[in-house]
C-alpha cells in the first residue's frame, strides 16, 4: 500500500464522481490523476504497470504496487482499505437492498446516457419525450424507494448512496422543476450533502462542477 491512493480517470465528473465524493468521506489521502485528452491516456496505458493488467479501464485505482479497476471494484477495495466494511452492508438484507438499487441505477444511468447521445439534428424535437418515457419512471421508482428512509438501506450510509447522490445531481442539474417534484430524491440529495465531508468538498478548489459528461460526445452535460 502506498501512503496514498491516486484516482485515475478523465477530467470530467462521470463514473469517478461518486468516487470523489466516496474517498472524501472515507478520509483516505489520495491524489488524482486526470486525463485531458485521449493520447494522455493511451500513453498510460501503453506503458507499465497499466500495459501489465488485462483488466484495465477507467477509472481505476493504485495504492503503491496494487491497481484496481471497474468501478465496483473500487468501491470494495476502498471500504477496506479504509477499515469502514460497513459500507458494503452490513447485513444480507443490506446486501441484497443494494444490488437492487445498483441495478435500477444502471438502468437510469443507460436510458439518461441515450438521452444525452440522441444525434444532435434531433435532440430538440426528442428529448422531453425521451425523458418522459425512457427516463423519469426510473426516477420516480427510486424516489418512491426513499420517501420513507435516509438512505438507501434504511438508516445505514452505504456505497450505493454515493452513486445515488450523483444521479441526483444529474437530474436536479437538468430538470430542476421535476427533481423537486421527486420527493425522495431530493430529500436523499438533500441527506447527503449535509454530510461534513461532502459539504466541504463540494465547496473546495477540487470539486469538479461540471462537465458531467464528455464535451461534444454529449448533447448535455
Amino acid at each position: 500500500m502506498g501512503d496514498k491512493v491516486v484516482l485515475g480517470y478523465w477530467a470530467i465528473r462521470g463514473l469517478a464522481q461518486p468516487l470523489r465524493f466516496y474517498l472524501e468521506y472515507l478520509g483516505l489521502p489520495y491524489e488524482e490523476k486526470r486525463y485531458y485528452k485521449p493520447e494522455e491516456w493511451f500513453a498510460d496505458v501503453t506503458s507499465a504497470p497499466l500495459n501489465q493488467h488485462v483488466l484495465v479501464n477507467l477509472p481505476y485505482i493504485k495504492d503503491g504496487d496494487e491497481l484496481v479497476f471497474e468501478s465496483q471494484a473500487l468501491y470494495i477495495y476502498l471500504a477496506y482499505r479504509a477499515n469502514k466494511p460497513e459500507l458494503l452492508g452490513q447485513n444480507p438484507k443490506e446486501q441484497v437492498t443494494l444490488a437492487s438499487i445498483r441495478g435500477v441505477l444502471q438502468d437510469l444511468f443507460k436510458s439518461l446516457i441515450a438521452l444525452f447521445t440522441i444525434p444532435e439534428d434531433k435532440y430538440e424535437a426528442k428529448k422531453d419525450d425521451f425523458f418522459n418515457q425512457e427516463v423519469l419512471w426510473i426516477a420516480e421508482k427510486l424516489s418512491k424507494f426513499l420517501e420513507n428512509q435516509k438512505w438507501a438501506v434504511g438508516d445505514n450510509l452505504t456505497y450505493i448512496d454515493f452513486q445515488l447522490f450523483e444521479a441526483e445531481e444529474i437530474l436536479r442539474n437538468y430538470k430542476p422543476d421535476v427533481f423537486t417534484s421527486l420527493v425522495g430524491l431530493k430529500k436523499h440529495n438533500e441527506n447527503f450533502a449535509s454530510l461534513p465531508a461532502i459539504g466541504k468538498y463540494q465547496s473546495s478548489d477540487k470539486m469538479i462542477a461540471r462537465p458531467f459528461y464528455p464535451p461534444g460526445m454529449y448533447r448535455w452535460g
